[in-house]
């Protein structure tokens, strides 16, 4: 079985602060990212950074690559998740709450050793943010 395209995106990520673009809140002081990808499309991905104010964010989540809202229940602001594997260098998640779309997310990989993740939400008032992220793959 030949490998699934989001296996690419595979590895440890650490977080380049100074190239990040929030319009939302301020990007982190640290952090990383590991994804984990099965050859039949099953991704694993947790991340964990640390706040402007030093304080420690964890994060964990996963599933199919198929573009299909799965359940989701860590939190109260999401019910289901989507992934989908666009192409080799492109990723897309959504986020879903009561059946509307609450947060998307882009992972690119520009090149073998740069991640580029876009995330772009909607507000209570109805306005809408991106934040960019970029990371450097972490060598074996």
């Amino acid at each position: 079985m030949r490998p699934h395209a989001a296996a690419a995106f595979a590895g440890t990520w650490h977080l380049l602060p100074e190239q990040c673009d929030y319009q939302l809140g301020h990007p982190p002081r640290s952090g990383h990212y590991r994804l984990a990808c099965t050859e039949d499309g099953m991704l694993s991905i947790s991340s964990e950074w640390f706040g402007k104010n030093g304080k420690r964010h964890r994060a964990a989540f996963g599933g199919r690559t198929d573009g299909v809202p799965y359940p989701f229940h860590d939190t109260p602001h999401a019910d289901a998740l989507s992934f989908e594997s666009v192409s080799p260098t492109l990723l897309h998640s959504t986020t879903w709450h009561e059946g509307r779309e609450v947060q998307w997310s882009e992972r690119e990989l520009v090149d073998g050793d740069t991640l580029v993740i876009r995330m772009r939400g909607h507000l209570s008032d109805g306005r809408s943010y991106t934040n960019v992220g970029v990371f450097r793959r972490q060598a074996d």
